[in-house]
């Protein structure tokens, strides 16, 4: 098993083992990027969308360097933000990260790209621009008892199923509401999604896929 399967897999099992030494702690989470630096915030309170002095201000933060690699990528036990104004810094910032709940705001005018993240693990997102009003799509609750726009996993096919959302940054841009459409019980990304990205390194054989495309 290569490096990034055996990542994965160890991610797919997150309620398991959430790698104590990356995890963050309970409060709200927020990242940015501003003047080519990467702040990582602890808030107690949510933060006016893209005002970066008030989150200096008010929230306790820090300048760490940006996660590029699968390998390399942090957990979120808590609610997670980020505000970002490109595709490139979003992916570094969110690319094969492990959140439950999270929102993305773009901050600034600029037209996105059609291009797709994968995030693992996503329940709840929420998603903002100045070009639109805040949306949301829940993937999964918490019990399990429903995916979005598909049957649900029981609890126990849950424990074995990696859960993989797959955006597309399009959405940023003003069109129709969000949408989300999950596929269940996926034993080879590569084989139901070959051009999705990093489709190619999902294939572990122990463990099954919800996958789930967010429009």
């Amino acid at each position: 098993m290569s490096f990034y399967n055996h990542h994965l897999l160890l991610l797919g099992f997150l309620g398991l083992c959430s790698i104590s030494s990356l995890v963050l702690s309970q409060n709200h989470t927020l990242i940015f990027s501003k003047d080519n630096n990467i702040r990582n915030c602890s808030c107690s309170s949510n933060i006016h969308n893209c005002d970066y002095n008030l989150a200096n201000l008010e929230c306790s933060c820090k300048t760490v360097l940006p996660k590029n690699k699968t390998g390399s990528r942090l957990s979120y036990s808590g609610n997670l933000t980020i505000w970002f104004s490109d595709t490139s810094t979003l992916g570094k910032l969110v690319n094969f990260t492990f959140v439950q709940n999270l929102k993305l705001s773009l901050c600034g005018t600029t037209v996105l790209p059609t291009d797709y993240l994968a995030i693992l693990g996503l329940r709840h997102l929420r998603v903002q621009a100045e070009a639109m009003a805040e949306q949301s799509v829940i993937i999964y609750s918490s019990s399990d008892q429903k995916v979005k726009d598909g049957p649900c996993p029981t609890s126990r096919d849950n424990q074995s199923q990696l859960h993989i959302s797959y955006l597309d940054t399009s959405v940023f841009n003003g069109l129709p509401l969000i949408k989300s459409y999950s596929v269940e019980n996926i034993s080879s990304v590569l084989e139901h999604f070959p051009n999705l990205p990093l489709s190619n390194v999902i294939t572990t054989t122990d463990t099954s896929y919800v996958v789930t495309l967010i429009y």
